[in-house]
């Protein structure tokens, strides 16, 4: 009986120190993601311009290069380039409206840990009234 009994406390001591060491992890992200999550904010939204800008630019060059496409055809060279110029700047196109989704995305959780953040802060001081 005596070794069952050992053996169940030293898996509830493992445990124990477990809980707290992801409690110890899960607090400080909490500290990190108050500390920064204005800055991520402030990032994300400066990718996400940058990326509309850059969608927008390929995909002015891509629709250039595409209406060009029936005049450059038949040269040999250049209607292979001119195709690969209007699917490169179309694909580019997709690809940086996707990375803008993402950042609109990063910006908008960064706002929500921002807001939960003032939020906690608000019950904190309640608290201590």
């Amino acid at each position: 009986m005596s070794w069952f009994h050992n053996l169940g406390q030293k898996i509830s001591g493992e445990a124990h120190r477990l809980g707290n060491k992801v409690h110890k992890i899960a607090r400080q992200g909490e500290k990190l993601i108050d500390k920064h999550a204005g800055q991520i904010k402030n990032i994300a939204t400066s990718v996400g311009d940058v990326a509309g800008s850059v969608s927008k630019v390929a995909g002015a060059v891509g629709r250039a290069a595409a209406s060009a496409l029936p005049f450059t055809a038949e040269i040999p060279i250049l209607g292979e380039v001119m195709a690969g110029t209007a699917a490169g700047g179309l694909l580019l196109s997709k690809g940086a409206s996707l990375v803008q989704g993402g950042a609109g995305m990063v910006s908008k959780g960064a706002q929500g840990a921002m807001d939960a953040s003032a939020a906690k802060k608000r019950i904190e001081r309640m608290r201590k009234k």
